[in-house]
């Protein structure tokens, strides 16, 4: 009789989780079996976080470089090692180009590559240390594949997480560690919902092929692939999931509609 064994315990570190795509990746990892260290940076809003004792919450600001190298040595410790990290935190402001001031230029790209290199880096140098590979997945976005009006920054920062992941997979693939990206299209995350007026949003209904918005569950099902074992052959690739949005022209935003973008934030 042939004995049964134990899979092992997996640990992922995930930001930006405890709102849109981060928390459904929070959500789908623990109900893969995962231990996940939940960080976020409104402290407060990680009670929206499922109940589990898998689960460990705790605040980050992924800007701060002390910070994110003391997280991930916690995150380390929790489960002796760190077996994948998903970079979820993000920050979006849409403006058209001529209109954009430059300190919203700087805050996104700290908040969206610098943060996402920081984490990286932070976990990278973790499992180097364990030598026993890994996983890192970013979030990039399809504006960061071809642009959207109103997007400068927000696409820009974007397109700059899509060629870091290139960088990261071909220095940290000989000790096998992956690293991938995932380029959500429009998805139906609470935030997307107040960014978008009905004109906004019908226009992009119009450029999806399967006619709907994804939702956060659909992102992290690709993430937590990409995040565990049967991606093993699978590093420095760009997994686009958004209803078949980039295989058309795209969307452009309502000229009667275009200004009521202009002010909107949106951060996780």
């Amino acid at each position: 009789m042939t004995a049964r064994t134990t899979p092992p315990v997996r640990t992922a570190l995930v930001t930006g989780a405890a709102s849109g795509i981060g928390l459904a990746t929070t959500t789908r990892l623990l109900a893969d079996g995962w231990t996940v260290v939940a960080a976020d940076r409104d402290d407060r809003a990680l009670d929206r976080l499922p109940d589990d004792a898998r689960l460990h919450p705790m605040a980050l600001e992924v800007t701060d470089e002390a910070a994110v190298d003391a997280a991930g040595l916690r995150a380390d410790r929790i489960a002796d090692g760190l077996d994948a990290v998903v970079t979820c935190a993000g920050i979006v402001r849409n403006d058209a180009a001529t209109a954009a001031a430059v300190t919203d230029l700087r805050e996104t790209f700290d908040v969206n590559v610098v943060g996402t290199f920081l984490v990286c880096r932070a976990a990278a140098r973790l499992m180097l240390a364990r030598d026993r590979g890994g996983s890192l997945v970013t979030v990039s976005s399809v504006s960061g594949l071809r642009g959207g009006q109103h997007r400068a920054a927000y696409a820009g920062s974007k397109a700059a997480v899509v060629a870091l992941t290139s960088v990261l997979a071909l220095e940290l693939g000989a000790a096998g560690i992956r690293v991938n990206c995932v380029a959500p299209g429009a998805t139906d995350t609470p935030l997307v919902a107040a960014a978008q007026p009905p004109q906004v949003r019908r226009a992009v209904l119009d450029a999806i092929p399967l006619g709907r918005y994804g939702s956060p569950a659909e992102i992290a099902a690709v993430i937590a692939f990409l995040a565990g074992p049967e991606a093993s052959f699978v590093t420095g690739q760009t997994w686009v999931v958004d209803g078949g949005q980039t295989a058309g022209p795209g969307w452009r935003v309502p000229a009667a509609t275009a200004g009521l973008e202009e002010a909107t934030w949106t951060r996780s």
